[in-house]
């Protein structure tokens, strides 16, 4: 039990780390973007699987996880077309199978990694689009 709440201590920290270090981004001058349907989704799921992380609830982190693949075949998903976007696409699916897998195995230290992996994922992909949209610009 203490390595489970070590670990999702740990996944707290790193995920409130990566959230301070893109608050610590310049101020874009551009207007605030609205949250599109498709991240809306994506948030959704990914704050269910923080839920089934805590809650032990294994069903719940394995539908979400698969879920959140499922997304990132939609065709919306695929806003650049670089090798760097599709290599992060493909980190991304791979970690939400090790996340679906790790819960199907009732294994929640494996599961609260992946999640954590995940979500630095999420935080270097939004910046290398951020990033890459400014330079186009």
């Amino acid at each position: 039990m203490m390595k489970v709440v070590s670990v999702l201590v740990l996944a707290m920290f790193i995920a409130t780390s990566a959230w301070q270090i893109s608050c610590a981004d310049p101020p874009n001058e551009e207007p605030p973007h609205r949250i599109t349907p498709l991240m809306k989704m994506k948030l959704d799921k990914s704050k269910a699987i923080l839920e089934g992380l805590t809650l032990e609830d294994f069903d719940a982190i394995t539908k979400n996880a698969k879920a959140l693949k499922l997304l990132s075949l939609e065709s919306g998903w695929n806003v650049l077309q670089t090798p760097e976007y599709v290599t992060q696409s493909q980190e991304f699916r791979r970690t939400a199978d090790m996340i679906a897998e790790a819960a199907k195995e009732k294994n929640i230290s494996r599961a609260t990694l992946g999640y954590v992996s995940m979500t630095v994922r999420c935080v270097e992909c939004h910046s290398y689009m951020r990033k890459h949209r400014m330079e186009l610009n």
